[in-house]
């Protein structure tokens, strides 16, 4: 029968050291460092595959997508028009987006703590809520105008919507032993409310307001469409009427441009609120 090596027998006084552990490549610093590098690629590589689908190749004809460079020659041509165009769809957005928001921050939590308001509400929000809200500008014309209030009220209407449900179902995921803890401490309604309930749901209603504040850009521009003072709406329209597509494509960029701008903002702001949460 075979002996076994002394040399691999192990001594109580020789134990054996393990390798510490790599750090891993995907560590989250890592990841952070990276992205940004990688989200500049994607842009510049989309950029370039757009300069050679038009001006390089001449694969596309101006008039179906102009080229990088019409697009910059319309924005010298524009530059005190689109800035003050931006201007007025920036500031109906934020006034619909922060107005429609906390007033459906404040039913959401209204629905969820009575019974009686939600039995009330809730049919008429599920009624309402389907119905997009473009489909009511004939009616905020008649009402309102063409003025700054229709875009507001109908900018207003498709976040409030979206935040009514948001906050309501943000409210029924919260653990019910959070809220039996804190009861059987001897808290009332109202403190469980502001110290338990509100906390937990502050994550789901920060993405709440990102997916307002891009809808508000598509409802308040739609709007744009059929009247307006000033307004990329309003551009984008004059512009497709005289098919100069460089001055649409530009009206289309601005838009982006802020709607990701306002996404960052509240990004970071949601980050920074949230910056207890154990995801961050």
């Amino acid at each position: 029968m075979a002996q076994p090596d002394p040399a691999l027998a192990p001594t109580s006084g020789n134990k054996q050291k393990t390798p510490p552990l790599a750090a891993p490549k995907n560590s989250p610093l890592s990841r952070r460092v990276a992205s940004p590098f990688i989200s500049t690629a994607t842009v510049l590589i989309v950029l370039l595959l757009w300069w050679l689908a038009t001006s390089g190749t001449g694969l596309i004809p101006p008039l179906y997508f102009p080229s990088p460079g019409s697009v910059g020659q319309a924005l010298i041509a524009l530059n005190t028009q689109i800035a003050a165009d931006a201007g007025a769809t920036l500031l109906r957005v934020v006034v619909s987006w922060v107005g429609g928001s906390t007033l459906g921050v404040a039913v959401g939590l209204m629905m969820a703590r009575t019974w009686w308001v939600m039995a009330a509400l809730n049919p008429l929000i599920e009624a309402i809520r389907p119905i997009p809200p473009v489909a009511l500008i004939p009616f905020v014309i008649l009402w309102f105008g063409i003025g700054d209030d229709g875009k507001i009220f109908l900018g207003a209407l498709a976040c409030f919507m979206v935040m009514v449900v948001n906050t309501t179902v943000a409210v029924t995921n919260v653990p019910p032993v959070y809220v039996q803890a804190a009861r059987s401490l001897g808290s009332n309604t109202g403190f469980v409310y502001r110290r338990v309930i509100l906390p937990a749901i502050i994550p789901e209603i920060l993405s709440g307001f990102r997916i307002g504040c891009a809808l508000a850009f598509a409802v308040v521009v739609a709007a744009e469409f059929l009247g307006a003072d000033l307004g990329i709406g309003r551009l984008i329209m004059q512009a497709s009427r005289t098919l100069n597509t460089s001055t649409v494509l530009l009206g289309t960029a601005s838009i982006a441009v802020m709607a990701v701008l306002l996404d960052l903002l509240i990004s970071r702001l949601s980050r920074y609120i949230t910056r207890w949460s154990a995801n961050r």
